[in-house]
């Protein structure tokens, strides 16, 4: 079950945001996946779930994006 939270963000903050998980998409694509440690960790939540893919990260930029 996916768990759903809701922000109240500034348009610079959501700028950054979006500015982050292009960042993570290069980096994901230039290294095939093996990101540092330090950046998986919070991708997984420590471990917690896998990293979103690529495509998800595309998705999820589109819907921040508004």
């Amino acid at each position: 079950m996916t768990h759903y939270t809701t922000y109240r963000i500034s348009a610079e903050e959501r700028d950054t945001i979006l500015a982050a998980l292009r960042v993570y998409q290069q980096v994901y694509d230039q290294t095939g996946g093996d990101l540092p440690d330090d950046i998986l960790a919070i991708a997984t939540n420590s471990g917690a779930h896998e990293p979103i893919d690529l495509e998800s990260v595309d998705t999820l930029c589109e819907r921040i994006n508004v």
